[in-house]
């Protein structure tokens, strides 16, 4: 049998029991939160019915929360390139004009720098985490600050909290007077992009492995949205006057800002922290909400820090599988968030009609996510399959983009709005993290290390796109994007025999002793899917 102290040291086959008193000695900071909740209700009995009561109110509550903090977070996010078109970058002298052999040249260094800040500030703000404990408890635990907070702290809160400082940063570029100025504030702002991390991790402690596919697919369809929005909202805001007549840009900040904080701030006071202090449940809802999710095995949170699971995360292939993903997909969504404007007015468009049409490559974004959602929903197995499915129309897209006739608008457009379908494997991926690591500890630490390799991604993006290839449709990101894609397809074939492979080690005491796989003593253990004997990996 196993030491019940010891919960990481499970045996193939053994069984797993944690008594009461055990969980009041000081190893209680070993399990989950709910173990000892979960253990109480054991006995507690359901009916379909009343699941389908408790996830309607959860999908109310947290998914709208989540939903509508994706639109506002995003609708400031992509602000920065639209409000380029219209001021922002003739008021912070960001382009500068060079003659070269006789030839008036674009140079678009500082624009890019101050594009890619924020994704640098939001990789360096590790460095700056590591060296604030050290300097506090002289250790030399470097966690990220998302495995500080976020193991610490209630998830939910903390995001909430995350969303009003995004706002907070969005008003301040008001007060920006040049590219210092611009390059400062967007590299602070940068730290807020722990939101969509902190989403994966607030998606397993609510939802069945089944059920996340498809409210990770409404919820991120909320950047979309919150980009489709955003756009409408910055079109109209440049044509306000007022105080900021000559620097019409300005009330996209204003407006977007303000509504950002208020959402931020409203989001910190309502959201509970984890299912068992759910204010819109009741107790005998709040027992179901969390039994429900034993079938999981990845629990809802834990506030011991294991090193142990920190080196398991390093050695997962997963991580490093992911992290290639996300890269990628930082480095296209940064770049085409910030040249987006610029590179439909390649196209041979005005400014204001830039603007307008690249609105559908939002609404097709929002479809792929959805619809993605939807197919990891009823096909709960094939999750990878779908994920490289929907990049293969991106990879077209970008191709179209690249080769077609510069006078070929309406291929051109076409191209653009093709190529934002790999918002529908990001919905995969994210539904993957969330159903497919286990511990607490490890959780964190592989989001946080794919967080930051989807920062330089989104630093490196934007360096692509260079000022004097818009007449030829910036090949050089073309081709960079084409590249990273290739790499993401082959590297999403990987992760799946690599799942296949684990699960077949697993099958002959999965199938010999069925009810381990849904017993509250191994699913809230924290363990990691490695350590847990019944782990089955979804792909």
């Amino acid at each position: 049998m196993p030491s019940k102290s010891e919960p990481d040291n499970i045996e193939h086959g053994s069984s797993v029991t944690i008594e009461d008193t055990d969980l009041k000695k000081k190893n209680i900071r070993d399990y989950d939160v709910a173990l000892s909740f979960a253990v109480d209700s054991n006995s507690t009995d359901w009916t379909e019915a009343e699941e389908r009561k408790i996830l309607w109110k959860i999908d109310a509550v947290i998914l709208t929360l989540l939903f509508v903090g994706a639109v506002v977070s995003y609708a400031d996010t992509q602000a920065y390139g639209f409000a380029a078109l219209f001021g922002l970058v003739k008021d912070f002298k960001l382009f500068v004009i060079k003659i070269i052999g006789g030839k008036a040249i674009v140079d678009t260094t500082k624009y890019q720098l101050s594009a890619g800040m924020n994704a640098l500030g939001a990789a360096a703000v590790r460095n700056f985490w590591t060296t604030v404990q050290e300097k506090c408890t002289q250790s030399i635990q470097g966690q990220y600050p998302l495995l500080l907070l976020a193991q610490h702290l209630p998830a939910g809160r903390f995001y909430g909290v995350i969303i009003t400082y995004m706002g907070l940063a969005a008003i301040l570029v008001i007060v920006c007077q040049d590219f210092a100025g611009i390059a400062t504030l967007r590299f602070f702002t940068g730290f807020a992009v722990v939101s969509q991390p902190l989403s994966v991790i607030i998606t397993s402690m609510w939802w069945q492995n089944k059920e996340q596919p498809l409210r990770v697919g409404i919820f991120i369809s909320g950047t979309a949205i919150g980009s489709l929005a955003g756009q409408g909202i910055d079109l109209g805001a440049v044509h306000l006057s007022g105080a900021y007549a000559t620097s019409p840009w300005k009330w996209i900040y204003v407006i977007l800002g303000s509504v950002t904080i208020g959402f931020g701030i409203f989001t910190a006071l309502v959201f509970p922290a984890n299912p068992m202090n759910a204010w819109f449940l009741t107790a005998r809802e709040k027992e179901i909400a969390v039994r429900r999710l034993a079938q999981n095995n990845t629990g809802i949170q834990t506030h011991k820090f294991k090193w142990k699971q920190v080196k398991e995360a390093f050695m997962d292939p997963q991580l490093y599988i992911f992290g290639v993903y996300s890269f990628t997909f930082a480095f296209v969504n940064n770049a085409i968030g910030s040249f987006g404007g610029f590179l439909v007015s390649s196209f041979g468009y005005s400014n204001t009609r830039a603007l307008v049409l690249s609105m559908p490559a939002s609404a097709v974004a929002i479809i792929s996510m959805v619809s993605s959602g939807m197919f990891g929903t009823f096909f709960p197995r094939r999750r990878i399959l779908i994920a490289i499915l929907y990049l293969l129309p991106a990879m077209a897209g970008n191709i179209i983009m690249w080769k077609s006739d510069r006078s070929s608008k309406g291929a051109l457009l076409a191209g653009l709005y093709i190529s934002t379908t790999l918002y529908g494997a990001l919905v995969q991926e994210f539904a993957l993290l969330s159903s497919n690591v286990g511990g607490h500890t490890k959780k964190t630490v592989i989001n946080a290390t794919i967080f930051a390799l989807a920062n330089l991604g989104g630093f490196s993006g934007p360096w692509a796109y260079k000022g004097d290839e818009a007449s030829r449709g910036y090949p050089t990101g073309q081709i960079t994007t084409m590249s990273l894609f290739c790499a993401s397809v082959g590297c999403f074939v990987l992760l799946w025999i690599y799942y296949i492979h684990c699960n077949k080690r697993k099958a002959l005491l999965r199938e010999q002793h069925p009810e381990l796989t849904t017993d509250p003593n191994v699913a809230f253990a924290d363990l990691t899917d490695q350590t847990n004997p019944v782990f089955q990996y979804v792909c």
